[in-house]
């Protein structure tokens, strides 16, 4: 059983993407054995109001709900984003809050920024905070967007002591920092990025945080599966720990059901 806690559907404007309809990211979850992905839009990162993006990705996964897990995108600068989120969460049944604050023009440490944590803290929902979409060396020159900063994550987290976290797509997140903030048993840790054979960033994190930190996960489609399926075949875990960053962590983090 393999859930994949990175994976977008939806056009990106700066290149073409394969795999990111419907269809096609489950022909490539299925030739890669991933049971489950956990969705968010592309389109809403983009679009003027973010829901829009929420909406169209409801219908998409609707094509296939027992496989594609919904997570909501939220715009705290955008008129009425806090209805929207109600929405999203309470009708559609989404399982976290993305905020993206490098594309939306705000800081995590703002008041924008601040009030999206603490309604999320609120409704006992995750936050999910990728660092970056795209490798910088890879930007388009209208693609200004900056890498999302460990510093200020963990600055707006500490004020919020209920608040849980998801990163996605990180490299450079200090896990003794977040054991320092009481942050060890609110946090998961996607794969994707994180070295685990010659800097061994992914086991440090492990010893540090525990098994209980990471997820797998592939930022497909901008990534193909097989560098994370690796990853997760070398690391040194027993194998009731790798089913655990396999799947069973980010089902727990998440509250994913019908884990068949």
């Amino acid at each position: 059983m393999l859930i994949d806690i990175n994976a977008h559907l939806g056009h990106y404007p700066f290149r073409q993407l394969r795999y990111n309809d419907t269809p096609g990211l489950l022909s490539l979850m299925d030739r890669n054995n991933i049971h489950k992905a956990v969705v968010s839009s592309l389109h809403a990162v983009f679009y003027r109001d973010a829901h829009r993006g929420n909406e169209e990705l409801t219908d998409w996964v609707s094509e296939a709900p027992e496989r594609l897990i919904p997570l909501a995108t939220v715009n705290p600068t955008y008129a009425g984003w806090e209805r929207d989120m109600d929405q999203a969460l309470t009708e559609w049944n989404m399982k976290g809050i993305r905020l993206v604050p490098q594309y939306h023009g705000y800081s995590l440490t703002d008041a924008s920024g601040q009030k999206a944590l603490a309604v999320a803290a609120e409704h006992g929902v995750p936050v999910v905070l990728p660092q970056r979409l795209e490798d910088r060396r890879q930007k388009h020159h209208f693609d200004e967007a900056r890498d999302l900063s460990f510093d200020e994550v963990l600055a707006a987290a500490r004020l919020h002591p209920d608040l849980r976290v998801v990163f996605l797509n990180w490299l450079g997140i200090n896990g003794g920092a977040l054991v320092e903030a009481g942050m060890k048993e609110r946090v998961l840790i996607d794969l994707t990025r994180m070295p685990v054979v010659l800097q061994k960033d992914l086991p440090s994190l492990i010893e540090i945080l525990g098994i209980g930190s990471v997820a797998f996960g592939t930022h497909i489609p901008f990534n193909y599966p097989g560098p994370s399926l690796i990853k997760l075949e070398l690391l040194n875990v027993s194998s009731r720990d790798r089913k655990r960053i396999a799947w069973k962590n980010a089902a727990a983090f998440l509250g994913i059901e019908d884990m068949q």
